[in-house]
């Protein structure tokens, strides 16, 4: 075959395997959905917690402390199947803690996700 062929076969597959990697790169990875292990529907009756701060920017937590079948569980909003269930019964809490995490404790970093829960489950 003739060199400027080869070159011109070359150069199309560096091309063509740019144009792939650079749609890769661009897809989003497809969204963590996960079952709950039981056939338990929740529903809740509150809208999405969430805070509005004075420039109009909402702002969702990044954990949602809550209860599922009865024990502590972490949400990670939006999803409404606990990211985490503890072996925590609610009644084994406080009165004001088991109102607390009925209500839904909004968690917006993880360092206060772990001290919550290292207070809850020790």
């Amino acid at each position: 075959m003739d060199r400027r062929v080869l070159s011109i076969i070359a150069v199309t597959g560096v091309f063509l395997i740019a144009a792939v990697i650079v749609i890769f790169s661009q897809r989003e990875p497809p969204p963590v959905t996960s079952k709950p292990s039981s056939a338990v529907i929740v529903t809740t009756t509150q809208s999405p917690p969430q805070t509005t701060t004075g420039s109009n920017i909402t702002v969702l937590p990044l954990y949602l402390i809550g209860s599922w079948e009865d024990k502590l569980a972490v949400f990670a909003p939006p999803d409404t199947a606990p990211y985490r269930v503890y072996d925590v019964y609610l009644t084994s809490l406080p009165e004001e803690e088991q109102q607390r995490i009925q209500n839904g404790i909004q968690v917006f970093d993880e360092p206060t996700l772990t001290a919550l829960l290292e207070d809850y489950t020790s």
